[in-house]
């Protein structure tokens, strides 16, 4: 008995510590960071290839660039499918975790962190934005979606305005729900950030990009207004 409550003692006393300055800045933080930096003029626009693996994420990390984007396409094409979500919302989870940890690896490579010619500088990995297609079902379901990648540490995700099954944006035959369905599913994305920071804290909700394919469907001038609907 005397053990147990030593245990609980030290779990309430772990519970009670600051830990705010222990913790790195979370990937979000980091991208809207950056984003801030390049509308003031700090650094210049972001040049951000796409990545869709470990593998690929290390390459563009350890290449100097700023920011990556996991890209459905790459994802897609990595398992053997054409971009028309034929992949599901857990593969591109799992390829999301891939892309976090070839990111993080290289993060630590780049300082060479815990070697002896290590300088203390501190590793900082890239941001990430993911791919959330159209979020994989209703508005329930985007919710889910930015839940799912805020966990794998992805610090943005861009959501589309197609309708379901989507198709590959660079090809023809595509088709876009309509305005208010594109805005509600918009607004989930974006609700959803703000519940993970209530429940995680400020920061760590992944940025929101919207994308909408209405240019070739519907000319320009109909859906950028989409953009604006949900600031």
């Amino acid at each position: 008995m005397f053990y147990y409550a030593n245990l609980l003692s030290a779990a309430i006393a772990l519970l009670t510590i600051d830990t705010s300055s222990s913790f790195g800045c979370p990937p979000p933080e980091r991208l809207r960071r950056l984003l801030a930096a390049t509308d003031s003029g700090e650094v210049p626009i972001i040049l951000m290839p796409c990545c869709y693996d470990g593998l690929t994420a290390r390459l563009v990390a350890q290449s100097g660039f700023n920011a990556t984007f996991m890209t459905g396409f790459g994802v897609s094409g990595a398992n053997g499918y054409p971009d028309t979500q034929l992949v599901s919302f857990n593969e591109m989870m799992l390829a999301a975790s891939k892309v976090a940890e070839g990111l993080s690896s290289a993060a630590l490579e780049n300082v060479k962190y815990g070697e002896p010619d290590y300088t203390g500088e501190q590793p900082v990995a890239i941001p990430c934005i993911a791919d959330g297609d159209t979020g994989y079902g209703n508005a329930i379901n985007v919710k889910r979606t930015v839940f799912g990648y805020a966990r794998t540490g992805m610090a943005g995700m861009m959501i589309e305005d197609q309708v379901a099954p989507k198709r590959c944006g660079h090809v023809a035959g595509k088709a876009v729900i309509p305005f208010d369905e594109a805005v509600q599913r918009v607004k989930a994305a974006c609700d959803a950030r703000d519940e993970y920071e209530a429940l995680f804290g400020k920061g760590t909700g992944p940025l929101i990009l919207a994308r909408t394919d209405s240019l070739v469907t519907d000319g320009f001038g109909k859906h950028p207004i989409l953009f604006f609907a949900c600031k």
